[in-house]
């Protein structure tokens, strides 16, 4: 495929999104010597990973809305900037409760990339590659996962935790720079009376929607999942007998090493199953859910079984590439069915909605541990929030886009 303008737009938002996964997840093989440092419970860390959430999903809807009026490539750029702040207040935190409120900010400053990035990858793509330029661009998510959970371990072997922050905040003042210089803003945001009345009604569609509430409620089994993993990924490994922080933290990138792959293969199939094939997205949707699930209960299994760490590295590579790619059509599906002048506040909404699992996963896992000595029956639980959302996911309709076959609403 020849490099078309839009090819630029996914480049700078991977990297965008790989300088704030780096910060988001360094914290992830950290989380053991901060739990020493401060004599925490598994469920207290699990806690103390999860407060990043609450900032995060309280942005998503302001965000979106902030985006939508005063122009998304603007709200975009702060939010980076915030990041890097973030990670400073991180690496300067004296106490368990300043830390507690860097994470909370480092959570409200990326609420504000998801709901701005998503409308103008949508608005950049062509339609008939739109799932395949979701999962391109959100592809940065993996890699910045893997990256961070590396990073993370290697230097935490090598300095104070806090010092890791410090040295990390750099990234998200590049990405900051390079997006403000290159990146444009897709549209402009409506002036007058007017067109403060459309977007109103634009963002009172959204609310009303309830096909898009329906694939939140679903995401939460993936979101579940992955940050069942995501906090806990290099745990697994150590209770299966990894014990240098190193090791264990690589064995754990295999979380977003499978995020590219999974996020391209599964946008790819969507494409192709709904422009050739009239297969809804809603399919693939459930489909990835449903292979989430299964995996995750192997995982348990061979947590259970002290199964070797190769194994594990395999299945958790394997449940890592479904629920990342079922996020490619999930967010293509989300496009057509939000009301263009709204687009930020119905991906701000989705992730709302599917994020509320992330402020239970973490938690819930770590008490899990602490009260059975072992992580099996969390990976067992989050197998069974798989099974409940999958039937979920099938109600979801079919939008009527307008382009390829025809689709109906159902």
């Amino acid at each position: 495929m020849p490099w078309q303008p839009y090819h630029a737009v996914w480049a700078l938002l991977v990297f965008g999104w790989i300088c704030n996964y780096v910060v988001r997840m360094a914290f992830s093989p950290l989380l053991e010597p901060v739990m020493a440092e401060f004599g925490l419970t598994h469920a207290q860390g699990g806690f103390l990973f999860s407060v990043f959430f609450y900032g995060y999903i309280a942005m998503q809807v302001p965000a979106g809305l902030l985006g939508d009026r005063f122009g998304r490539k603007r709200v975009l750029v702060i939010g980076i900037l915030l990041v890097a702040v973030a990670a400073l207040v991180t690496g300067l935190s004296g106490t368990l409760a300043v830390l507690a409120l860097a994470r909370l900010l480092t959570g409200l400053a990326q609420g504000m990339y998801f709901a701005n990035d998503r409308p103008i990858i949508a608005a950049a793509t062509p339609p008939d590659r739109l799932a395949l330029g979701q999962g391109v661009s959100f592809s940065g998510l993996g890699i910045g996962t893997a990256l961070g959970v590396l990073v993370g371990g290697a230097l935490g072997e090598i300095m104070p935790w806090r010092q890791v922050f410090l040295l990390l905040m750099v990234l998200p003042l590049c990405s900051a720079a390079l997006i403000g210089r290159f990146v444009s803003d897709p549209r402009k945001p409506g002036r007058g009376a007017s067109g403060a009345h459309t977007a109103g009604a634009a963002v009172a569609a959204v609310f009303r929607l309830r096909d898009l509430w329906l694939l939140g409620i679903a995401g939460i089994s993936p979101i579940w999942t992955q940050w069942l993993v995501g906090t806990w990924g290099p745990a697994l490994f150590a209770e299966v007998g990894v014990r240098e922080l190193g090791r264990s933290a690589l064995y754990a990138s295999v979380l977003g090493i499978a995020a590219p792959p999974g996020l391209l293969a599964v946008g790819a199939l969507s494409d192709q199953l709904l422009w050739r094939w009239g297969t809804p997205r809603r399919t693939v949707v459930a489909g990835g859910i449903a292979a989430t699930a299964l995996l995750a209960a192997t995982m348990g299994w061979i947590v259970q079984a002290q199964g070797p760490p190769w194994l594990l590295a395999l299945v958790m590579f394997a449940t890592s590439f479904c629920f990342w790619g079922t996020w490619a059509p999930a967010y293509a599906l989300t496009a057509e069915l939000a009301p263009g002048g709204a687009m930020g506040a119905a991906f701000g909404v989705l992730n709302s909605v599917a994020f509320v699992s992330s402020l239970v996963a973490p938690y819930v896992t770590g008490w899990i541990k602490d009260w059975s000595g072992s992580f099996a029956g969390a990976c067992y639980l989050a197998a069974l929030v798989g099974v409940v959302a999958v039937p979920v996911a099938l109600r979801v309709g079919s939008p009527q886009t307008g382009r390829g076959p025809a689709t109906h609403r159902h």
